[in-house]
């Protein structure tokens, strides 16, 4: 430890040692580099300094400075050149490179857990050094565009007998969006999200639309809330398809319908018993005598309940093991809520492609997609 002062205090003295071994470990890195740079521009000349021989290919012509980022911190290389021809670095680096691909693989996961481009720009700056901008952390990410057009262009395996459809708001530079989102479930049990979209709105009949092209065609229910863009795209691409409105959704419009009163509890505790009925015929017998039960009170919103009621029945049509899975669309609320959790501290998105990056990659990251083909 030459040339180390030691402190006194305990907190300091750990301080001071790994400070030191970071500063000699960046250096050994560096010297190793430099010696195997050298050692490559050698085999290159096919001579040594000095040295003529009849097989020489050129002459050295000194070096140039180059700050490369690894992970031991940023390295302040001498690269040497020579006359006549480039010097091919590759062995360390590709051109213009200035980030060793250890260090992109860790800030693009940094992203990917939910860290905003200026804060991923700044903890590449704590860890590795060095001045990092949160534009030049937008370009690193830019290596998601080909799997996300790989994914688009993809054929969607027709296996997918419920397919739920739900948005979820984003902040948009200048504006607000909606990233819509459709997800199939498959006999198995296995939940894929099949595509996505930045819309105004919940408009998603061109998602549908393009979905349907690509070779979803055998869906035998659709769940949503009770979107009326919703309901009306699916109406226009998949009228053979019936329509399942969530029955959470359902449930909670009736109580803000019912306002605070002294049997909100009760009503909508006994509207619930509808959706558990064993056949549809049931359920529509449980609904008789529940509006029996309730039309005094809340006439109004009995009224509401039942007009819509047969919408939120169409689980029915399926066999009795999908319907605890259908009456709601909670499989893709899930996914949203945890969309949300990471993509709020990424904060206000530059412009549709970046939404379209980090959707992408959070749902690539909990494998939520379906897997590449071949041929994609």
């Amino acid at each position: 430890m030459d040339g180390l002062s030691v402190p006194v205090g305990r907190r300091d003295r750990q301080e001071a040692f790994w400070t030191w071994t970071n500063d000699w470990v960046k250096r050994l890195v560096r010297d190793l580099a430099e010696q195997v740079l050298q050692l490559e521009l050698e085999a290159y000349l096919a001579a040594g300094w000095n040295e003529r021989t009849a097989s020489r290919r050129g002459y050295r012509n000194g070096h140039y400075r180059r700050c490369l980022t690894t992970a031991y911190g940023a390295l302040q290389l001498k690269i040497p050149r020579c006359r006549g021809s480039g010097f091919d670095c590759s062995v360390l680096f590709d051109r213009y490179q200035r980030r060793i691909a250890d260090v992109a693989r860790i800030l693009r996961h940094a992203y990917l857990l939910g860290t905003s481009t200026r804060g991923t720009a700044q903890l590449a700056e704590q860890v590795f050094g060095g001045c990092l901008s949160h534009q030049t952390v937008s370009r690193l990410l830019r290596w998601l565009d080909g799997q996300l057009a790989a994914y688009r262009n993809q054929p969607v395996a027709d296996v997918y007998r419920v397919v739920y459809i739900d948005g979820m708001h984003v902040d948009v530079r200048g504006q607000d969006r909606m990233v819509m989102l459709v997800m199939g479930v498959t006999d198995a049990g296995d939940k894929e999200v099949l595509g996505f979209c930045p819309s105004t709105g919940e408009q998603c009949a061109e998602l549908l639309w393009d979905l349907r092209r690509r070779g979803l065609e055998s869906v035998e229910l659709f769940v949503s809330d009770e979107s009326n863009a919703i309901r009306s795209a699916v109406a226009e691409v998949y009228p053979e398809s019936p329509w399942q409105s969530c029955t959470l959704h359902r449930l909670m419009g009736l109580w803000e319908r019912i306002g605070p009163t002294d049997y909100r509890k009760a009503l909508v505790r006994q509207a619930a018993r509808i959706f558990r009925a064993g056949s549809k015929l049931a359920a529509w017998e449980i609904a008789a005598r529940w509006a029996d039960r309730w039309r005094t009170q809340a006439r109004w919103a009995v009224q509401w309940f039942l007009d819509g009621l047969g919408d939120s029945l169409m689980f029915y049509t399926l066999p009795k093991a999908w319907w605890r899975r259908t009456r709601t669309n909670n499989p893709l609320e899930r996914v949203i809520r945890t969309l949300r959790q990471r993509l709020r501290p990424m904060g206000c998105f530059h412009d549709q492609a970046a939404i379209e990056r980090a959707v992408f990659g959070q749902l690539a990251r909990w494998h939520l997609l379906p897997e590449l083909t071949q041929d994609s």
